[in-house]
């Protein structure tokens, strides 16, 4: 089953120790709203300077270690940002600075509120080479992946061609127990809840079982049908589809965990079958526009896109999250990525005008069953930040 962060921290993440610290230092507060929320970005009223761009290079190579934290990228910003993009701004910087220093290897971030936009890229793209990241680096979305499958699961109900609650058996004879009653809603919704004895104990997972569905019915390999549905008609150049035992592109970011108490590269791995939630690379950029393009309806038709979204009370739609936007008191619509060595996330408010996603290469740890501690923090962090990105906010 995918490990799926996200669900549950709208209230879990907000008290990590982190963000009583990062609110201090940025003075932010939460009031009621005093007038009608804006949701929209206010008239610009300074204009801030990028800081300077350093960047470090070594003159020999050097082994596997924390790496020194290096900016490659400096923000970046086509018109005057508002005192409360500048909150945000200050908000994630703050975050990135102390992720760094705590060891992870590298932090990439991009926010978007209206007209102004802000990317930043710290870090190395991996430890033994020590090269600066750069804003435009790859690295594996997680279970982000579960949003791209679901326009593909989606398009195929559009045509008729799949049921929501239909068994899976009816399309993979054999890949469950006999007489399963686990459905494709079931598995594209909340797979937490699918019933055990539905899975075989070698276990699938609920994003395979959902792409073999896809490739069976489409008669194509995943990662083609997600160039056809997702990829090209949004030009989303960056974004790909690893298939296993292959090559791991130069610009991927690597991912570290600790085994036996070294620290071990785990990038490429983890991509059976070439079904998995590692298998699918992209980019802040591609991620944002991805979600933005979903959300305008550019993607699926209005019932699907509905769908997706979930009732007001669910936890979780049709692979698609959501979360309090308290600038409008209604929700930003995302996903979180939390995979050995890597961890995301990437939120928009229902009309795509505010989003935000970060991704972070995390200091080696353990590898464990459960969500990563470091991705309930990214999570509530992105929540308190892009909250920040507008005028007035309701409690």
């Amino acid at each position: 089953m995918p490990r799926r962060p996200a669900r549950g921290l709208r209230t879990t993440a907000l008290k990590c120790g982190w963000l009583a610290s990062a609110l201090v230092l940025s003075g932010f507060f939460l009031s009621a709203c005093t007038e009608t929320p804006e949701p929209q970005p206010i008239q610009p009223t300074t204009a801030m300077a990028p800081p300077p761009t350093t960047t470090a290079q070594p003159s020999t190579p050097v082994p596997p270690a924390a790496p020194t934290p290096t900016t490659s990228t400096a923000p970046t910003e086509s018109v005057a940002t508002t005192p409360a993009f500048q909150e945000l701004r200050a908000t994630l910087e703050l975050f990135s600075r102390e992720k760094l220093e705590e060891g992870a290897s590298a932090v990439l971030i991009k926010a978007k509120v209206g007209q102004q936009e802000w990317t930043l890229a710290e870090g190395v793209l991996s430890r033994e080479r020590q090269a600066v990241v750069q804003s435009g680096d790859r690295f594996p979305v997680g279970e982000q992946f579960r949003t791209f499958l679901a326009v593909s699961v989606m398009k195929l109900v559009e045509e008729g061609r799949l049921g929501l609650d239909d068994p899976v058996t009816a399309y993979l004879p054999g890949a469950l127990t006999a007489n399963s009653p686990v459905t494709i809603r079931q598995l594209l919704g909340d797979a937490a809840d699918v019933p055990a004895a539905g899975l075989p104990a070698a276990a699938l997972n609920a994003d395979a079982l959902l792409g073999r569905v896809v490739e069976q019915l489409r008669g194509a390999p995943l990662g083609a049908v997600l160039r056809t549905d997702v990829l090209t008609p949004l030009n989303l150049k960056s974004t790909e589809f690893l298939i296993a035992n292959s090559t791991v592109p130069d610009d991927v970011i690597h991912g570290y965990v600790q085994l036996e108490g070294e620290t071990v590269d785990v990038t490429g791995t983890g991509l059976p079958d070439g079904i998995s939630n590692g298998g699918l690379v992209s980019t802040v950029q591609d991620i944002l526009a991805f979600q933005a393009a979903l959300l305008w309806g550019q993607l699926l038709s209005p019932a699907s896109l509905i769908a997706m979204k979930g009732t007001v009370f669910a936890d979780y739609g049709l692979g698609l999250d959501h979360w309090d936007d308290r600038c409008t008191n209604g929700f930003y619509y995302g996903h979180a990525g939390d995979i050995p060595g890597y961890g995301s996330i990437a939120i928009s408010s229902a009309d795509g005008n505010r989003q935000l996603s970060i991704f972070m290469a995390y200091p080696p740890q353990p590898v464990s069953p459960q969500p990563s501690a470091l991705a309930l923090e990214m999570t509530g962090v992105a929540q308190v930040a892009l909250n920040s990105g507008c005028r007035f906010q309701f409690r």
